[in-house]
């Protein structure tokens, strides 16, 4: 009777004391300096969608996000048929607000305001720096030692993940 009590207190005692195995990302980040950054959001050509995230309507425009790399532009005046106008590019977007004509969007760790009063003109109006935490991989809670802001030069701000290729 011995044996069996001390047996399943054994097996018990050794998985906590083991210390947890490392967990290595599935991803690895794409980083942009500060300066590139604060320079990033420009106004492009319709894009292709790749991949789709959050949707926002404002009057006769859609704004569809591209998780990490900017909105998309749709004059919706004939919403059977909306026209993809344009692409705003904004490295590290995952989210949009409207309100009065501004669309606020995550540039990474930054908040930044654009006027859309002219949906085919928008215009940078205000950033607020360092107001997010850095982006973590999909994978993940924290962010990986590897990635760590002192593991890197201090300019370099993460504005995505993407998958690691085999060999990485």
């Amino acid at each position: 009777m011995r044996r069996l009590l001390l047996f399943p207190a054994l097996v018990v005692l050794t998985s906590v004391s083991s210390p947890p195995a490392p967990y290595l990302t599935g991803y690895v980040p794409i980083m942009m300096s500060r300066d590139e950054l604060n320079k990033s959001i420009t106004l492009l050509p319709a894009q292709p969608f790749r991949t789709t995230g959050k949707i926002y309507k404002f009057n006769n425009t859609l704004f569809a996000i591209e998780p990490y790399k900017g909105v998309h532009v749709f004059d919706n005046t004939d919403p059977a048929a909306p026209v993809n106008s344009g692409f705003i590019r904004i490295p590290g977007c995952v989210d949009v607000a409207v309100k009065d004509g501004k669309l606020y969007a995550d540039n990474a760790v930054d908040l930044v305001t654009i006027d859309i009063s002219q949906a085919n003109q928008p215009r940078l109006v205000n950033r607020q720096m360092n107001v997010f935490p850095e982006m973590l991989p999909p994978d993940r809670l924290d962010m990986p030692g590897a990635y760590a802001k002192d593991k890197r030069p201090a300019d370099l701000v993460i504005v995505g993940w993407k998958s690691k290729t085999i060999g990485e």
